[in-house]
Order: C-alpha cells, then structure tokens, then sequence
C-alpha cells in the first residue's frame, strides 16, 4: 500500500495560481478566484451565495491576460467545503488551461 495519501498525492501536482474564473452551472453563473491549478482540476475560493453541491457538472471558463475569448472547460465539483471548492476536469488540461492549438 502506498504510504502517500490521495490527498497529499493531489495536492503535490497542484500549482498556486491568481486569476478569475467563472463557474457555469445550467442557468447559475458566479465569478470566482483561483486559488490553484493542476493538470486534472483547480480550487477557488467559494463564491458568496454559491449554490453548487459535490458531483455536479459545471463549466470553467478561464480568461487570460488580454484576451476576448474564454477556455472552457468541463468539470465536477469534487469537494466543497465553506470556503473554498474543488473541481476534477473531465480530461487533463496545460496549467493554465489553453486553447489547443490544432
């Protein structure tokens, strides 16, 4: 058995990052802050009057620098606690995430 937990296994791929993000859920939307990123998810800091619940499908949509268009991208609420939540991509994404080049 592994001696290294989940979580700290999680946490160890996680990057701080400060930016904003918006969460999309249905017909809901709320601005957020960053709190970090990773390949397979972030956390921000739980937005006041955030209605989400953990396993809901959300999208992210991640805004860089200057520019007019968003990335976005699918994902889970995979844990919430009051201040901050947690969000599993449903396919491992760059740290920030980006628009793919085809």
């Amino acid at each position: 058995m592994d001696a290294v937990s989940a979580e700290e296994r999680r946490d160890g791929d996680r990057v701080p990052y400060a930016s904003r993000v918006m969460i999309v859920r249905a017909e809901a939307a709320w601005f957020a802050q960053l709190l970090d990123l990773s390949p397979g998810g972030c956390g921000v800091f739980r937005p006041e009057a955030c209605e989400l619940h953990e396993d809901e499908v959300v999208r992210l949509f991640f805004y860089q620098d200057a520019e007019t268009t968003a990335v976005i991208v699918p994902a889970r609420v995979a844990r919430m606690s009051e201040g901050r939540i947690g969000f599993e991509y449903h396919d491992p994404q760059t740290v920030p995430p980006s628009h793919q080049v085809k």
